[in-house]
């Protein structure tokens, strides 16, 4: 027996709803259980774990305004990579 799940909704959105399940031949609740599919089998495409820069804040000085995840990876394999031609 399936568990039932109640998500309340402003009723223009739920028009919404509607009118999207029904320009798929869908009723609500195929519809609604299809985009919850798709999104549980996209999560199980994304990586388990993930670089977190905002864990290290302050940690790394980037010398830029921007923190994000691609510069501080950036910065800190520029500065590796550094390191390591020094010592040879």
């Amino acid at each position: 027996m399936a568990n039932v799940v109640t998500v309340r909704l402003p009723p223009g959105k739920l028009a919404h709803v509607d009118r999207r399940a029904a320009e798929l031949g869908q009723d609500r609740s195929t519809y609604m259980r299809g985009l919850i599919d798709g999104d549980l089998k996209s999560a199980k495409r994304s990586p388990k774990h993930v670089f977190a820069s905002e864990d290290l804040v302050g940690c790394v000085a980037t010398g830029i305004a921007s923190g994000d995840n691609r510069t501080v990876r950036k910065v800190i394999r520029q500065r590796l990579l550094g390191r390591y031609a020094k010592n040879r």
